[in-house]
């Protein structure tokens, strides 16, 4: 899908599809944006700006001079922004930014949210958006701030979690089973927050390297303000960075700290069937003695020779728990 945007007295207003392309289509249109687009769209676009339009494998290519560089004056850049993290299923969507003068065009296979909620933001501020960086600034912006909305709600998923690994004890008793099936869960949980954080973090290392490449590139024509506002993005990447070190240190602490909650409620089934095994050997003992068929035994035709031998079982499991019990080890 491809969308036409343009201004209409001073304000970024969405354009009507034209039904033909040529270069008079240019004339209202500031950005373009590709969605899904198909192999006719991105020719259409490329025969308007006179550039190539990254493909989809060129977009998913990992080394920085592929996705960071000039193409007849336009500057081509492609960073990582998390998607479907509000639904439970964070992925990585690539988004390329090809950059003229006068032209802005974003390419992408997904609709994160910056996106979504792009135009109501531009109403809100409309003077941002008058020229093709002050675009592109404002949806780097949009995405660095959905960035941090998404570390705050892992962060407020991380303490829930701390919570009922370690002041659950005020709750009632959980039966064993119940209690390994939550812990269970709350590994699973885990997992998805460690999948969100290194796609966050995967994000941030891109628009760390995107942005200082922008601002070298458009040091002679960026609009007003536009300096300072790359620098305060930059600014606000750092923390989030340092954020995002944190709550990957917390994670790997609350992954770890469950495991170990589950190795003690399966070391303590071990233990008691091992106290089980100790206590029942004495008896056994005593059971296989008597359980013999030689001729000669001393208590084989004795009258209490039966009692005899359950109260001396019953005392050789009795002493080994009282024992342990002694010890502290019950």
């Amino acid at each position: 899908m491809m969308t036409f945007y343009g201004l209409c007295e001073g304000r970024l207003v969405r354009l009507d599809h034209p039904m033909t392309f040529g270069p008079s289509a240019l004339a209202d249109v500031l950005w373009i944006d590709l969605l899904d687009p198909s192999k006719d769209e991105e020719k259409a676009v490329e025969a308007l700006l006179s550039l190539q339009v990254p493909t989809r494998q060129e977009m998913a290519e990992i080394e920085e001079s592929s996705r960071l560089y000039e193409d007849q004056g336009a500057l081509v850049m492609t960073a990582v922004v998390i998607d479907g993290a509000g639904e439970g299923r964070p992925a990585r969507a690539q988004v390329t930014f090809v950059l003229t003068k006068t032209h802005l065009v974003s390419v992408r296979y997904a609709d994160p949210v910056p996106f979504r909620t792009f135009e109501a933001k531009c109403q809100r501020q409309p003077e941002l958006h008058t020229s093709s960086d002050g675009i592109l600034t404002s949806l780097l912006d949009s995405i660095v701030e959905r960035a941090a909305d998404v570390l705050e709600l892992v962060a407020a998923d991380l303490n829930e979690v701390s919570v009922r690994l370690f002041f659950d004890d005020d709750q009632p008793r959980r039966r064993p089973k119940r209690a390994e099936d939550e812990l269970q869960v709350l590994i699973k949980r885990l997992g998805r927050k460690n999948m969100t954080m290194a796609i966050l973090r995967e994000s941030v290392l891109s628009l760390s390297r995107l942005i200082p490449f922008l601002r070298q590139g458009t040091t002679e024509w960026l609009a007003d303000g536009g300096t300072q506002r790359l620098k305060q993005i930059e600014r606000d990447l750092r923390s989030l960075s340092a954020y995002e070190g944190q709550l990957s240190s917390e994670i790997v602490y609350l992954h770890e700290a469950t495991l170990g909650l589950i190795n003690l409620a399966q070391n303590r089934i071990i233990k008691v069937f091992s106290i089980a095994s100790v206590l029942f050997l004495p008896p056994t003992v005593v059971g296989t003695i008597y359980g013999m068929n030689f001729e000669r035994m001393p208590e084989l035709k004795w009258a209490f020779g039966y009692p005899f031998a359950l109260v001396l079982m019953t005392l050789s499991a009795a002493a080994p728990y009282y024992w342990f019990k002694r010890k502290g080890w019950l």
